[in-house]
């Protein structure tokens, strides 16, 4: 019993982060915060481009950093998966307790954004997706360069070893050069109704995460945690996910790195240092960067025979939202 109230660190580990994300995507809807983008927020940047986005629509693109890396971990899909047999008297298993939950994420489904829509919106936000969309789609190619450059940065505030707390000039230029054109590049791929989506995503995600992280599952699968319970869906319904951890840190040290950007935003026009070679969102560029090449590593190795993909699907409506 006391085994069923404790939960697996893997399951902790995805709760922290969707926590995070939760009050980032409240921050980003608070009343009164403009985030259209025809409402330019406070961010004094010689760059019109770059001043076309606010506070509150960074902390949104931030949560949403977090669930393009979560999806292709399978969350979000095994349960879509799992209320689709449940539905239709193909699962052989005992839900238990989860039954009442995996019901209603059933009866919801046509009121929730699909995978096809949310690939469409994570691809045209950052250039990724876990399965086809349709070519004529948007797609930010520039996002994972332009990422990769300000942790690079970040990284490197210390390589002079001089002992000042903020590296030295020539490293603090370098940063707030790569601030300045992720924040332009993300300005450019997002809209006002960026925090709107962020918001349906982010509730997506913790319904999602209440069922897979269900004691009843994870007894039901013989699993230790969510991801336990992810794979095992996978099996019985002949899919496969990719390996979560990578995804996990990527997505989370991601979402803390934009997330900052919100906030340094309105001093990116200054001369000030912006960051100092202690703070938490150095680490997580550090993270960001190893978690990228571990799934590039992954990647390049190619996956196990696959069937047969079925065509990308039409451009999905969600994709189109303030495009």
């Amino acid at each position: 019993m006391a085994g069923a109230l404790i939960a697996p660190v893997a399951d902790a580990l995805v709760a922290s982060a969707l926590g995070l994300g939760a009050r980032l995507v409240a921050e980003a809807t608070a009343p009164g915060l403009a985030f259209a983008l025809d409402e330019l927020g406070d961010i004094d940047i010689p760059d019109p481009v770059a001043a076309r986005i606010d506070k509150a629509q960074l902390r949104a693109l931030a949560t949403l950093y977090l669930a393009a890396d979560l999806e292709p971990a399978g969350i979000i899909p095994a349960v879509e998966t799992l209320a689709g047999l449940a539905a239709t008297g193909a699962l052989q298993v005992d839900l238990g307790a989860a039954e009442g939950l995996v019901a209603a994420w059933w009866r919801a489904r046509n009121d929730r954004i699909s995978e096809a829509e949310r690939n469409a919106f994570f691809s045209r936000l950052f250039g990724t997706s876990s399965s086809p969309v349709a070519a004529d789609a948007d797609r930010n190619f520039q996002f994972e360069d332009r990422m990769l450059e300000l942790c690079e940065a970040l990284y490197k505030l210390d390589e002079l070893g001089s002992g000042d707390p903020y590296g030295g000039l020539a490293q603090q230029a370098r940063v707030r050069a790569g601030a300045r054109a992720l924040i332009a590049n993300l300005g450019e791929a997002s809209s006002g109704s960026t925090a709107f989506v962020a918001n349906e995503v982010v509730t997506t995600l913790k319904d999602a995460f209440a069922i897979v992280g269900h004691s009843s599952l994870r007894g039901a699968f013989a699993a230790r945690d969510l991801w336990g319970v992810v794979g095992g869906i996978a099996r019985i319904a002949h899919k496969s996910f990719s390996p979560a951890a990578p995804y996990i840190r990527r997505g989370k040290a991601g979402m803390i790195v934009v997330s900052w950007l919100a906030e340094i935003s309105d001093q990116i026009g200054g001369r000030g240092p912006l960051v100092e070679i202690g703070h938490p969102v150095v680490g997580s560029a550090i993270d960001w960067i190893e978690a990228t090449l571990d799934i590039g590593e992954a990647q390049s190795k190619g996956p196990a025979a696959e069937p047969a993909r079925p065509p990308a699907p039409a451009a999905s409506p969600w994709s189109a939202l303030g495009a």
